[in-house]
């Protein structure tokens, strides 16, 4: 006889090995603790991400040894294991401050002497005085911070209309060109005053073409400021557009190989693109070391002028009328020259060359025999009557 108690612990163990059993019959593995290892084993569930395509990975890019940007002198002084010979003073807005960034990457291994300072302000320019006035604030940095090289780099929030006493006028008007102009040449003239090489540094092509079309505009007024004022302008366009003259963002780097050049926002500079910026300013900034250093180089008081205009015709040449400079060769005497006498009679008299009976050249019809005797020279030959000429 079985008792309740027996009867609801049987219910409760046969309710128990339900589940289990069903899943044997479905032959769910997961039940038991075993397995075969000879039994390749089954992934019972399928996720989204096991369908999606596998992306290969971007190989990251490698680290570049960095240099050193100081906020002033006294700092580089205080920091520096060995004491700097040269100061380059950066100046500018945040291009500028990624140029000093690829100059301090430059010099880190080659010129250990030289320490790069960065003054620059953020939004700045040559229009918003009431911002920052750069005109005023700019020259006493140079004294300030020890600079032996000043390196400018602004206009790229210039973009914006200029006031005067007359209203406000619009960019790249003429009287918005004749004020920037003057702000600009005001700026490096007093820069140029403190007795230090300065350097002005050109904008590079951005991605938007509004802002694409008003960086030449910028330069030219650079260039032209510059050369007025006595200082080197750094042209660094080439460096970040195609050959068809095209905004980039990937371009090949100083290390030979293609890197990204530009920022998501297609104005700033990446690291690499920071390097390559600060490689055109490089190249002026050696010369002055080197003409410091004893060695010849080009005079730093006026900017390299550049080849001369082109002529628009060279010296005429006459083809016929020998010219009037003869004489022989050092080394060589008088010589006659043997000239054989068909040339001669070809060459020299103007006459046609003797016709050769039986040569391929010779194209007379009908053929004279080969007894017929050949004409003299200066003789026309004798046709055969009836043989029309």
């Amino acid at each position: 006889m079985i008792r309740p108690v027996h009867a609801v612990a049987l219910l409760i163990a046969l309710s128990a090995f339900a589940a289990p059993a069903s899943a044997q019959d479905a032959r769910d593995d997961r039940y038991f603790m075993l397995r075969d290892p000879f039994r390749p084993q089954r992934r019972l569930l399928t996720t989204p991400r096991d369908l999606e395509p596998r992306q290969p990975s971007i190989p990251a890019e490698p680290p570049v040894i960095g240099g050193v940007v100081f906020n002033s002198a006294a700092n580089a002084d205080r920091v520096r294991l060995n004491p700097a010979r040269e100061y380059v003073l950066v100046l500018g807005d945040t291009l500028a401050d990624q140029l000093a960034q690829g100059l301090a990457d430059a010099f880190a291994t080659e010129r250990p002497e030289v320490a790069v300072i960065k003054r620059t302000r953020e939004s700045s320019g040559i229009v918003r005085a009431d911002f920052y006035d750069w005109v005023e604030q700019g020259p006493p940095m140079v004294a300030a911070e020890k600079a032996t090289a000043v390196i400018v780099m602004l206009g790229m929030n210039d973009r914006q209309g200029l006031r005067d006493e007359t209203g406000l006028h619009p960019p790249r008007s003429d009287r918005w060109r004749e004020l920037y102009a003057k702000r600009l040449e005001d700026f490096l003239t007093k820069l140029k005053d403190s007795k230090v090489p300065v350097y002005i540094v050109g904008l590079p092509s951005m991605r938007l073409p509004q802002l694409a079309a008003d960086m030449p505009y910028l330069n030219e007024i650079f260039r032209e400021r510059a050369q007025k004022v006595g200082v080197t302008y750094v042209d660094i366009w080439d460096g970040f557009v195609n050959e068809k003259g095209d905004f980039i963002v990937m371009g090949p780097a100083l290390d030979g190989q293609l890197r990204r050049l530009r920022l998501p926002d297609g104005v700033h500079f990446s690291r690499f693109g920071g390097r390559k910026a600060a490689h055109f300013v490089e190249r002026d900034l050696l010369r002055l070391f080197a003409s410091r250093a004893g060695s010849p180089a080009l005079p730093l008081d006026t900017p390299d002028p550049g080849p001369g205009p082109r002529p628009v015709a060279g010296p005429v040449i006459s083809l016929s009328v020998p010219s009037a400079q003869t004489g022989a060769l050092a080394g060589g005497g008088p010589r006659t020259v043997p000239m054989d006498s068909t040339a001669a009679r070809t060459l020299v008299e103007g006459l046609p060359a003797e016709i050769v009976p039986g040569r391929a050249d010779d194209f007379r019809v009908p053929q004279p025999s080969a007894a017929a005797p050949a004409p003299a020279p200066g003789q026309a030959a004798t046709v055969p009557a009836g043989v029309a000429r």
